[in-house]
């Protein structure tokens, strides 16, 4: 597939925006590109550790104090009270990571049983709590200003299943559990099949249906919905209501997918104004130096990119299950020679690796 000779659609000049933003007091850093399209909606992202962290003890106070996030409404609620909704969802999604676990036991890969459709182990199924800046910026954003209604918001907690392949054989198997999961009274509010065209779905609709047909045999309706998504992001995205009320978010996507998400999301979160997270600092000077700089030809070059970059992992052919995989060459599609090559799928996830497990003396 070739990606360098695209013809861009000039959508707005980047010059005009910077012109603009000057005028108005804002850093060019800070300005967006109406023609890197975001997701419609927000996913989420499971690159950190299980465990929110809290920055530090300063930033808090100083957001609590403050609101110090960009767009903050006065009618929203202060950080003291958005840390604890986020301290109140990790023993509930810690109890519903072990119950997926017991219930997915039989489909989790192990050495006598390689080539189970789940990765083994924390790769395989994990879960984690936002982070109270991400859920504060997400919460003001929708208007959300009561503990009660940011604990509904979807996804303060999310879990995630990991599949080695794109399977719908696989998949069903997955769903079957989940049919005992409800019958035992996991509540299923909503399912999302995200996916560019059906052949590319991770699930079938006969298997859909028949998961929807098991719910309401147990008085559950839940909103089924099949999203195509114009830059090909490929996953299943169930809203489980927990027994307090609590909604998490459970994902379902193959490991290829997942390498190329945890990198994309970056770039989501820069064209959506959105902070990244503290130990990703590095990360975001590659961002700023870089993304203000690219002409029209080079944003429509990379909004090509990211989305052929889900398609590739969508077209990755199976290999061994006992097979460490090279996530660079296995994963990544060539980037672009027309753009930074700081920006390159290959030099965010060495960042990314780098800040995740950084060197101690």
């Amino acid at each position: 597939m070739n990606i360098q000779l695209l013809t861009p659609k000039f959508l707005q000049n980047r010059n005009d925006i910077i012109t603009r933003s000057n005028q108005n007091g804002l850093n060019a850093s800070n300005v967006s590109y109406p023609n890197l399209k975001p997701l419609t909606n927000d996913t989420v992202s499971f690159s950190a550790k299980t465990r929110f962290i809290i920055d530090t003890a300063d930033e808090a106070q100083s957001l609590a104090k403050t609101k110090v996030l960009r767009y903050w409404d006065h009618n929203a609620a202060n950080f003291e009270e958005i840390i604890k909704v986020a301290e109140s969802f990790e023993e509930p999604l810690n109890k519903f990571i072990r119950t997926l676990k017991r219930e997915m036991k039989s489909l989790i890969a192990t050495d006598a049983h390689p080539d189970n459709p789940i990765l083994p182990g924390t790769a395989g199924i994990k879960g984690r709590v936002k982070k109270p800046r991400s859920i504060a910026e997400k919460a003001n954003s929708r208007k959300l200003f009561t503990a009660e209604e940011i604990e509904k918001m979807g996804d303060v907690g999310g879990a995630r299943i990991v599949m080695r392949t794109l399977s719908q054989d696989d998949t069903a198997l997955i769903f079957n559990a989940l049919k005992n999961m409800v019958k035992k009274g996991v509540k299923i509010t909503e399912v999302e099949n995200y996916r560019l065209n059906p052949k590319d779905s991770y699930i079938s609709q006969r298997t859909l249906d028949d998961f929807e047909a098991y719910c309401q045999k147990y008085g559950q309706y839940p909103e089924i919905k099949n999203k195509p998504l114009p830059n090909a992001y490929t996953a299943i995205h169930l809203s489980v209501e927990l027994p307090d009320g609590k909604v998490i978010e459970l994902q379902i996507m193959g490991k290829d997918m997942e390498q190329v998400k945890e990198v994309e999301d970056f770039f989501y979160k820069w064209r959506c104004e959105k902070d990244f997270d503290p130990k990703y600092r590095p990360i975001q000077k590659v961002f700023e130096e870089h993304m203000p700089k690219l002409d029209d030809f080079q944003k429509e070059t990379l909004e090509r990119y990211i989305k052929d970059s889900y398609i590739h992992a969508l077209s990755i052919p199976e290999t061994s299950a006992k097979r460490k995989p090279n996530f660079e060459k296995d994963y990544f599609l060539s980037f672009p020679y027309s753009l930074p090559q700081e920006l390159s799928y290959v030099n965010i996830h060495r960042m990314m690796e780098q800040c995740n497990h950084p060197k101690t003396k």
